[in-house]
């Protein structure tokens, strides 16, 4: 038990690192490897096959055998250089402090195993036969305690130790209608026994550590939510008041869409069983030691609750990334209630309204035509409990709504700190999208604020004069729609649903605003103006103008450049061939350097070729850029997201290169000799002799992509594919980069 001694200790610590949080997270930095780079990271996946030790594998014959070392060491591999996972920092240490300690009485285990955080918002956590196990922040966000941490990471230790993911492994291949892919993928997963069985067995590991007994089976409520945010807090009426904004109370009276997880559900067709019948079980088992109370070693440490908040904020990162911006605004507001002065939520949710107005103008612009706005329409989420409130306001909002509100919160956050270089480019790129948007005109809004203009109008009922004493009656037609536009009603009093109508008043009459608004109005003028002068060509002139458009976006003057980790997968089908995949990668580098110095361009390379060099600072740059691109592929609007540029520029100046290239090639051999076609042509020989030559040579199929990411701006400036049948050989693929590295050092010609 612990003494009364050590509480007050346990008190006064508290206090202290309350202080020592507030403030980190005020300054937070996302999670960042650090110190020596473990072999997990450092050591090559070929390296791994080699020296993998198949002890554990002697129940599967050579075939089954190679395929298993080959596929799992690639796939860990695969997550491991994702970009999001980290090693050294705060969280991945805490993690396996802890996962130490659980296995303190198990010496069979003691340096096996690895812990490291894998940063998603998904709530999960998984081991590997190599003896790693991953936890992503998105779970321990949603968690409420150490001790249902301590039972995760038991549950997940169980699987390592008992084998499970070899057991899965010879299921998935007694089932001969999967594919060798879709077989891989069960290695994610367990078996209903292996499921209830690591339950089992975890209850002791947690009660031999010395947890409390009533936090286990809380941690099956964690992963039944865990697709709610990582608390369920009620929005405050007056959230988004300030002097100068009023939002009336009406919207917030939406009805909060109900919560429908269920712990009991139909799990027939299933792999796992019901979180009910797992629960029930961990209860049985629970029952079964009866010196938990005499047991507890650990409370709830204060350093489990800011490993929490540093989850949080994760969570908030990536679903900003993950262009969520409802989600992320929703757990903003919550983390604002402890951290209101943190910088880094400032800049988020300046990021996230920036992705509402995104939205709002991409659906502005492309509403004429149905095609274009499926294509560009992000899926409606539906949401469920208190966050389904803050969705319906943004929701309901009309347009001009959306982007009032927009830019009051982000003029909001750079005004309180001028000198913040993000909350600058939020600024201005809001300036852009409002240009953008028919919906915005300034002249419209009242330079009155809501209370201002209340005031004034009271003040005209009560004037007696009969020159101020207005009346309805009096306005002519014109006066009536403009009044009606801002918002006015006919008995002077303020149309409530035009709230925003009165929110951006100080900012209209901000000259700074004025000036850039006006400057970005000019500029998409005389962007108007080339459109213009494009629809008035014949159809003739618009297809050489786009056609010169297109080649000439090729054209980036590039001297230099920065070479990203390429994406290389060489396929038969479905199946990746690890071996063969390594081989091209290694020709696709030979040649970049070959090319580039062929035609004088300068390449400086981050790639994990040479993984035994790289250190933590190398790894950090490797996911900021992973990060990057993974956004700016995904989002083609990405020229409007910000939070990327102050690192690009600190990578742009370490590598003094402004460009960086990363290529994906997939190729994959499938010729098409089906056994119809085989069996037909050769009964008709003479024509087999002309037909498998022809099946053989045109099996290959060859796609190239090709990225351009500008380091200065965070911009897509090119993203080019090419799709061919041919070879991945040494002559084709220098072919395809020589040609590629050309067109990228040419400067754009004039039309």
């Amino acid at each position: 038990m612990i003494k009364k001694g050590t509480n007050l200790l346990v008190c006064a610590l508290i206090v202290v690192f309350q202080s020592i949080g507030q403030s980190d997270f005020n300054n937070y930095q996302p999670l960042r490897s650090r110190g020596p780079v473990p072999k997990d990271f450092s050591t090559s996946t070929l390296a791994k096959i080699k020296q993998d030790n198949r002890e554990d594998l002697k129940s599967l014959n050579g075939n089954k055998e190679d395929f298993f070392v080959e596929q799992i060491n690639y796939s860990i591999d695969e997550i491991l250089r994702s970009g999001n996972v980290t090693f050294g920092d705060t969280i991945s240490k805490y993690i396996q402090q802890l996962g130490d300690r659980l296995i303190a009485g198990e010496t069979d285990l003691k340096g096996k195993l690895r812990f490291y955080v894998y940063n998603s918002t998904e709530a999960n956590a998984f081991s590997t036969r190599q003896g790693i196990v991953f936890v992503t922040t998105g779970l321990i966000a949603q968690l409420t305690s150490e001790a249902q941490l301590a039972f995760v990471l038991s549950h997940e230790i169980i699987h390592y130790q008992e084998h499970h993911v070899l057991d899965l492994f010879e299921y998935a291949t007694r089932e001969k209608f999967y594919s060798y892919n879709e077989k891989a993928r069960f290695l994610s997963n367990y078996s209903r026994e292996n499921e209830l069985e690591a339950d089992r067995l975890a209850v002791k590991m947690v009660h031999d550590a010395g947890y409390r007994s009533s936090e286990i089976n809380k941690t099956f409520d964690v992963l039944l939510y865990s697709y709610l945010p990582f608390e369920e807090m009620k929005l405050d009426k007056t959230y988004f008041n300030t002097a100068e904004m009023y939002v009336p109370e009406m919207y917030f009276d939406f009805k909060r869409n109900e919560i429908s997880a269920k712990f009991k559900y139909n799990d027939y067709l299933m792999s796992h069983p019901n979180l009910a019948k797992r629960k029930e079980q961990v209860t049985d088992q629970v029952g079964k030691f009866k010196d938990w109370e005499k047991q507890i070693l650990y409370e709830d440490s204060l350093q489990f609750f800011y490993i929490r908040d540093v989850a949080r904020f994760e969570y908030v990162l990536n679903k900003v990334y993950e262009d969520e911006p409802v989600e992320a605004l929703y757990a903003i507001y919550i983390l604002e209630k402890k951290y209101p002065e943190s910088t880094f939520l400032k800049n988020y949710k300046s990021q996230a309204w920036l992705d509402v107005m995104k939205l709002t103008v991409k659906k502005e612009n492309t509403s004429y035509s149905p095609y274009s706005y499926s294509l560009n329409r992000k899926k409606q989420r539906y949401y469920e409990g208190q966050i389904s409130i803050l969705n319906q306001f943004i929701m309901v909002l009309p347009k001009t709504g959306k982007l009032v509100m927009g830019l009051r919160n982000i003029y909001d956050v750079y005004q309180s700190d001028t000198t913040n270089s993000i909350a600058r480019k939020c600024y201005e790129t809001a300036i852009q999208l409002l240009v953008k948007s028919d919906d915005f005109e300034t002249e419209k809004f009242s330079s009155r604020n809501f209370t201002e203009t209340l005031a004034y109008l009271r003040s005209l009922k009560q004037d007696t004069s009969s020159k101020s004493q207005l009346h309805a009656a009096e306005w002519d037609k014109y006066a009536v729609i403009e009044n009606q536009s801002k918002g006015v009603t006919e008995d002077f009093g303020i149309d409530s649903t035009k709230f925003y109508m009165y929110g951006i008043s100080d900012i209209i009459r901000d000259s700074n605003f004025v000036k850039e608004f006006k400057h970005s109005a000019l500029k998409k003028n005389l962007l108007d103006k080339d459109n213009d002068d494009f629809n008035l060509m014949t159809d003739a002139e618009q297809e050489e103008a786009e056609y010169f458009k297109y080649d000439n976006e090729v054209h980036l003057n590039m001297d230099s450049m920065l070479v990203f980790q390429p994406a290389i997968f060489e396929t038969n089908r479905t199946e990746i061939d690890v071996f063969k995949t390594f081989r091209t990668r290694d020709l696709v580098f030979r040649e970049i350097y070959s090319n580039a110095e062929d035609l004088d361009i300068q390449v400086k390379s981050l790639s994990l070729n040479q993984l035994e060099t790289l250190s933590a600072d190398d790894w950090n740059d490797y996911s900021i850029l992973q990060r990057s691109l993974t956004r700016a592929i995904t989002d083609h609007e990405n020229d409007y997201f910000v939070l990327d540029v102050p690192n690009l520029n600190g990578i742009h100046s370490k590598f003094k290169t402004g460009k960086l290239l990363f290529m994906e090639y997939h190729h994959m051999y499938s010729p098409d000799l089906n056994f119809g076609n085989v069996a037909l042509f050769t009964v008709l020989l003479p024509v087999g002799l002309v037909y498998f030559p022809i099946a053989i040579l045109s099996g290959h199929y060859s796609d190239w992509q090709f990225y351009v990411l500008d380091l200065k701006t965070g911009e897509l400036v090119l993203d080019r594919s090419y799709y061919v049948n041919e070879p991945a050989s040494k002559h084709n693929i220098g072919s395809r980069l020589n040609g590629m590295f050309h067109q990228l050092k040419q400067t754009k010609n004039d039309y």
